[in-house]
């Protein structure tokens, strides 16, 4: 009964692996499968072999099935360094070459185990012992023995190593997967330190096959449960290293002394790199006395030799424990957007410039003609005044928000709102006498925020005026906040914003058959997204104490810490002339 147990219990494993054997033949195809395929064959023989030699009725046949089992102790630790490198995502180092020099070693351990008899470097002498009612044989141990051992359990434990690492870098994706596979093959591994050191229930018992069943139970879970080979890492890996090659920028990652250890393609087609750079420090590589790295993490501005601008965005490159490694230049060609943004800001400039000039001009000829003229003909003066007037407004409309956008990287500094509310109210009561305007504001509420938000209010009270058709508009503003957020209601009972107009605002874009009507509401939506905030335009209902409802609400709301962004210089934007 005692051989039958020995023999039948390692007569498990072999099935496991048989049956995942079948699966990985029937349902996969991917990074590793190969070589997991050859590991389980390399358990079924180990574990195969071992079975058969405890049922040897000899010397002979024991040292026969022994052989057999050799096959797969060569095998696991090869398949397993292999199946390990490309489930992690190194497959490209499985070529050829590295896998010829990986296996010569356990090709010529095979080789000296079948022609032992000839030179005893794997055994000296077999000792059968009969115990139990299993047949072991002790083996004296020859030179090839420990110096395969030492190979074996090298390629074991790097293995290990890469498993471990994706374990603790993974971010949980592939943790599962992982952890059962470091399971499968630690339990053969301190077997395999017992059976050699002596550590064992039986003399010369071997009992690494036997702990191959906790290697198909884990494999198995990591199979059917963790999607193990339909969900691999090396498809992130692999996806991390093609982004950075089929980037269209090009980045170099240089070590802590700014030293060159990978390209791109696109970095050395730009800068006509060869892979000769490796090694050499970035500066000497450009040649440049004006490209000058920023310390640390940052974005600088770089004009290279000819025409071309670049965009070279710096980070800071760390391993899983925060340790800094060196740092990733991403090189970004602007020189078009260069170039497109000179090309607006002369067109803008010229034809604003002259827009304001001729506007002015018609308009001085047109209050003339006002003058001068009577009846039909004078109103029609007074209508091209009029028009020239909101075409001059138009343009200073378009000068303010290109002043906005340049000074758009301003940190933000504190700012009594309910103040500043109130002295552009008390603007507007004297610029338009005839409107009536309440305010309910807090005695003290503080922020911090750019001249932005001074523009902002200041479109947002005026459109509520000038844009209302009653003979006495009237307007109502009201600020809440809490140590977060700011919210600025503006009401009005004029004819409220057209749907057109917010559809627009709330797309973004403008086209032929879908426009705005002017830049004041432009100006006012691009601020607020400028400031963090949001913007929000509904029909007025009950707002104040008049029960009319109609007209609009603008309310925006904003953080009381607005946003803090540096120019990539680190030198503070100039305002648009």
């Amino acid at each position: 009964m005692s051989v039958s147990l020995y023999a039948a219990a390692l007569g498990v494993p072999v099935v496991l692996v048989a049956a995942f054997l079948v699966e990985t033949w029937r349902r996969c195809s991917g990074p590793g499968v190969r070589a997991l395929r050859l590991l389980l064959c390399s358990i079924a023989l180990w574990a195969g072999g071992s079975a058969l030699a405890l049922l040897a009725p000899d010397r002979a046949t024991w040292i026969t099935f022994e052989q057999v089992a050799w096959i797969g102790r060569i095998g696991v630790p090869v398949a397993w360094a292999l199946f390990a490198l490309q489930y992690t995502g190194y497959g490209d180092r499985v070529t050829r070459r590295s896998v010829a020099l990986l296996a010569l070693p356990a090709v010529l351990m095979l080789a000296l185990v079948w022609t032992n008899p000839l030179h005893d470097l794997v055994w000296s002498e077999v000792r059968m012992v009969y115990t139990q009612g299993v047949a072991v044989g002790i083996l004296s141990k020859g030179p090839a023995f420990w110096g395969f051992l030492a190979y074996a359990y090298t390629l074991v434990l790097a293995g290990i190593v890469l498993i471990m690492r994706l374990v603790f870098t993974a971010d949980h994706l592939f943790v599962d997967q992982g952890v059962a596979l470091l399971l499968g093959v630690s339990a053969p591994l301190f077997a395999n330190v017992a059976s050699v050191t002596g550590a064992v229930p039986i003399t010369g018992l071997d009992m690494t096959p036997y702990m191959f069943t906790i290697s198909g139970i884990t494999y198995g879970y990591a199979f059917y449960r963790s999607d193990l080979l339909d969900r691999v890492p090396a498809t992130r890996q692999i996806g991390r290293t093609a982004v950075v090659r089929n980037m269209r920028d090009g980045v170099i990652v240089v070590d802590e002394d700014d030293v060159i250890v990978d390209v791109n393609p696109l970095a050395q087609q730009q800068f006509d790199l060869s892979k000769d750079v490796v090694g050499r420090p970035v500066r000497n590589v450009f040649d440049d006395p004006e490209f000058e790295l920023p310390v640390g993490e940052g974005t600088v501005v770089w004009s290279s030799d000819g025409p071309f601008e670049y965009e070279v965005k710096v980070s800071t490159l760390t391993d899983q424990h925060g340790r800094q490694l060196g740092r990733i230049l991403v090189l970004r060609d602007i020189t078009d957007r260069t170039n497109r943004r000179q090309q607006l800001q002369v067109l803008n400039r010229v034809l604003r410039h002259n827009f304001r000039n001729d506007m002015n001009v018609i308009d001085v000829c047109a209050t003339q003609l006002v003058d001068r003229l009577d009846g039909e003909d004078a109103e029609l003066a007074d209508r091209i005044r009029s028009v020239a007037r909101d075409l001059s407004e138009t343009g200073t409309k378009a000068r303010e928000i290109e002043r906005i956008m340049s000074r758009r990287h301003n940190d933000p500094q504190p700012i009594d709102l309910p103040s500043l509310v109130t002295r552009q109210l008390d603007t507007l009561r004297h610029e338009y006498p005839a409107a009536e305007i309440e305010a309910d504001l807090p005695d003290e509420l503080e922020i911090h925020s750019t001249g932005i938000l001074e523009s902002v209010l200041q479109n947002v009270f005026e459109n509520a005026v000038v844009h209302n058709d009653s003979q006495q508009p009237h307007v109502w503003v009201r600020i809440e906040g809490d140590d977060s957020q700011v919210e600025i209601s503006v009401a009005d009972d004029g004819p409220g914003i057209p749907q057109q107009e917010r559809e627009v605002l709330v797309k973004g874009t403008e086209t032929p058959l879908e426009h705005g009507s002017g830049l004041g509401l432009w100006l006012v939506n691009w601020g607020v997204t400028m400031l963090g905030g949001d913007i929000d335009f509904r029909d007025r209902v009950a707002f104040g104490r008049d029960d009319d409802v109609s007209g609009s609400v603008v309310t925006i709301s904003i953080p009381r810490q607005g946003p803090t962004v540096h120019s990539a210089s680190g030198q503070p934007p100039v305002d648009a002339d």
